[in-house]
């Protein structure tokens, strides 16, 4: 289990379990998450074959955990000196006039060497693959992919890999990839929400204020799922109060959990997965 209040260091250890397993069981793409640069160096130090980073103003997560393009840049570069890969977070929906300038920065990285995207979008999925076919596009677990029938309906549309919930069991992994042809990415580590992970609407209610203003903010501060930021402000995390005729009558936290599947992680590469996932860009390194 991953918190960020555990402290420095505590993805990296983790980074290094899961590494060994995966050479020691099958040969697995690992992926790790890079909030900052220090934290890809660490990563790959620490045996990431590849990791994933957000651009600021793109990725869910708002601005924590993000890079400037200039970081970006130097993030790729490291990473192809090294051997290693860098996918781009672009797992947000964006409003239809911010399109053209998302596919103008994304073909400015896709020149720096970019070549692997996570979408949650699938108009965007549909103008890289028409613009920027060279990219290779990953379904991100915000698209809410659990059964056969959601990895085919993705791999029709053209994706290379999809992202699934480490609540799935090997033997269903194990399933999906005998009859499909995609690339098959596991969350390791994530949080189990009490709502489907990437389609939580409550930072963006908790936030929503647009009607009480004259002039309406232009994005919505914590939406995922409706043009906003993407901001998480873990609301499912608070303790929420009962109140009756203004008085307090019980204080409960909603259900959610950090959960980990690195125990299994054997049977899950034995099942097929193709890339091991570990989440959090807000960690330290």
């Amino acid at each position: 289990m991953i918190r960020g209040e555990d402290g420095p260091g505590t993805l990296t250890l983790h980074l290094q379990a899961v590494a060994s397993i995966a050479r020691a069981e099958r040969q697995a793409l690992l992926l790790a998450p890079a909030g900052s640069l220090d934290a890809a160096a660490q990563a790959f130090v620490a045996g990431a074959d590849a990791v994933y980073a957000g651009l600021k103003g793109w990725s869910r997560g708002g601005a924590r955990g993000e890079l400037d393009r200039e970081q970006l840049r130097q993030c790729i570069e490291l990473a192809h000196g090294l051997g290693r890969k860098v996918q781009l977070a672009l797992n947000i929906i964006p409003r239809p006039p911010e399109r053209e300038r998302l596919l103008e920065e994304l073909a400015e990285a896709a020149d720096w060497g970019l070549r692997a995207v996570i979408v949650n979008d699938l108009g965007v999925l549909r103008d890289i693959q028409r613009k920027l076919p060279e990219l290779a596009i990953t379904v991100s677990i915000g698209c809410g992919a659990l059964n056969l029938d959601d990895v085919l309906f993705y791999q029709d549309l053209g994706a290379s890999a999809v992202v699934l919930p480490g609540y799935l069991e090997p033997h269903e992994i194990a399933a999906i990839k005998a009859k499909s042809s995609i690339a098959i990415e596991l969350m390791l580590h994530m949080v189990e929400e009490f709502t489907q992970l990437g389609k939580c609407w409550m930072p963006s209610y908790y936030h929503f204020a647009a009607a009480e203003r004259i002039q309406p903010a232009p994005r919505l501060a914590g939406s995922v799922k409706r043009g906003g930021v993407g901001t998480c402000f873990r609301i499912c995390q608070q303790p929420w109060k009962l109140l009756q005729e203004g008085v307090e009558v019980d204080c409960r936290v909603l259900p959610s959990r950090q959960i980990s599947r690195l125990a299994e992680l054997g049977e899950f590469l034995a099942a097929g997965v193709d890339v091991v996932k570990i989440q959090g860009r807000s960690l330290s390194a």
